[in-house]
């Protein structure tokens, strides 16, 4: 074997070198560079002859490299694999191995270097599969494309499966953007009406004075500025299908009566007219206010109230049903991928904090705070950093769940000011950009960096 390595020339080992898909990079003891190979310059951004002239100190002051795994080599006198950040953005898997002389001192550095930005991208998209990806599919197929996951999710589309088969009023109650239309669709879709109309009514648009008209129509010159040839009303405009009336607690006090009486007859007279009109129509109605107290406070009819709530569905905020973010996370990405075009995922970070925090406008917020992310973003990489104060602050207080009793504060301010740093370092590409954008100069950010890593 001996005798075969000496025979191979100097020239095939480096055009084996060059061959490599890795980068190669071998320093002696002072940090200058004795070699560097093509992949290397590829993977980091660089050049031969940049790297050539600079000793490795001057690489990383100047930003070339967020850190150097050679430095940490000639420290240690041992081994040391690292990630860092190239000034191309590039992640990097970083090995750097210590040669030594016939008296043991470090002689050589070889580093070999990969690129794993690409590696991390396919981690995220599998780290999904920690969100019992499975069990959403075989769930979605279950429930026609409606995202459920949690158990109390599943527990409210099967009764919405059952009911949809009748004709039973239905009152959907919860939180502003928990989905409740999209629930008022999902029972129409599954009825025997489903072929027929699903109109829906916004009861907190439409104002007082057209209200009436707006439901029940009106006849040729029945009022000022009325239409000649008269207008269809809401109600009868969903003949054979489902009225969805949204926000039904906004609906003026004078018109629940003759709303009531629509329900119960099935008949509606338009305004101006002297004829009824059978109507053959199923309601579904939601609020996210308290029809009770509204009832009690005498702002709602209670006999409006009791013909609605014949099959009661109340959907929980989406901090309550956490099961459900994943799932609903990933559909989004996908449909804002499909839409723009675009490939774009979310790292396992990122997903942790948009995971707790409780999102107060729920799925409504969580679609507008996706959709933001993505399109305002241009790497294909969602990072923790990219998210918004609020969603960072809340997450990163349930993570290290801080206690001044029993935490040093000057500890706990460096390890802050050291993210920051840090954090600015990834988004900016080099240590002088991020002090640029920081404000402070690059070599007091240097001077923190090194006394942060020392205690580290």
């Amino acid at each position: 074997m001996k005798s075969i390595e000496k025979n191979i020339p100097i020239k095939a080992i480096i055009m084996a070198f060059e061959a490599s898909y890795d980068g190669l990079h071998i320093l002696d003891k002072e940090g200058n560079t004795l070699y560097i190979n093509d992949a290397c310059t590829r993977i980091e951004g660089t050049s031969k002859e940049e790297v050539k002239r600079k000793n490795i100190r001057e690489l990383v002051r100047d930003g070339v490299y967020s850190q150097s795994v050679t430095l940490q080599v000639l420290e240690k006198k041992e081994a040391v694999t690292i990630t860092q950040t190239a000034q191309n953005g590039n992640e990097i898997l970083s090995t750097g191995t210590p040669v030594f002389d016939e008296e043991g001192n470090v002689e050589l550095v070889i580093v070999n270097s990969r690129n794993v930005t690409a590696l991390n991208k396919l981690k995220n998209k599998l780290s999904l599969s920690e969100y019992q990806l499975e069990k959403l599919k075989l769930e979605q197929k279950r429930f026609s494309g409606v995202v459920v996951n949690s158990a109390v999710m599943q527990k409210i589309m099967a009764t919405a499966l059952h009911i949809a088969k009748v004709d039973s009023t239905v009152l959907i109650t919860g939180e502003s953007g928990v989905g409740k239309g999209v629930l008022a669709r999902f029972i129409h879709d599954h009825s025997m009406r489903s072929k027929a109309p699903f109109v829906k009514v916004d009861c907190s648009s439409i104002p007082e004075s057209l209200f009436e008209s707006e439901l029940f129509g009106y006849e040729k010159g029945a009022f000022t500025g009325a239409s000649q040839e008269g207008k269809i009303g809401l109600l009868e405009m969903a003949n054979g299908g489902t009225v969805f009336l949204d926000e039904i607690g906004d609906m003026p006090i004078a018109m629940q009566v003759k709303l009531m009486r629509a329900i119960q007859d099935l008949e509606i007279l338009p305004v101006g007219g002297h004829i009824t009109r059978k109507i053959d129509v199923r309601f579904i109605s939601a609020t996210n206010v308290d029809l009770l107290k509204a009832v009690e406070n005498k702002t709602f009819r209670a006999d409006l109230f009791y013909r609605l709530n014949v099959v009661p569905i109340d959907i929980p905020p989406l901090k309550d049903r956490t099961d459900d973010i994943p799932p609903l996370i990933n559909m989004i990405v996908d449909k804002i991928n499909n839409k723009y075009g675009f490939d774009k995922t979310i790292s396992v970070e990122a997903f942790d904090s948009l995971m707790k925090y409780e999102w107060p406008g729920n799925v409504r917020q969580l679609e507008n705070t996706i959709e933001r992310i993505l399109v305002s973003n241009r790497d294909d990489v969602i990072k923790k950093s990219d998210l918004s104060v609020d969603i960072i602050g809340t997450s990163a207080y349930n993570e290290q769940e801080i206690d001044i009793y029993h935490n040093d504060y000057r500890q706990l301010l460096a390890d802050y000011d050291k993210k920051i740093l840090d954090t600015a370092i990834l988004n900016e590409g080099s240590i002088p950009k991020a002090a640029k954008i920081l404000g402070i100069d690059a070599t007091t950010m240097r001077r923190k960096l090194d006394k942060y890593n020392k205690k580290a």
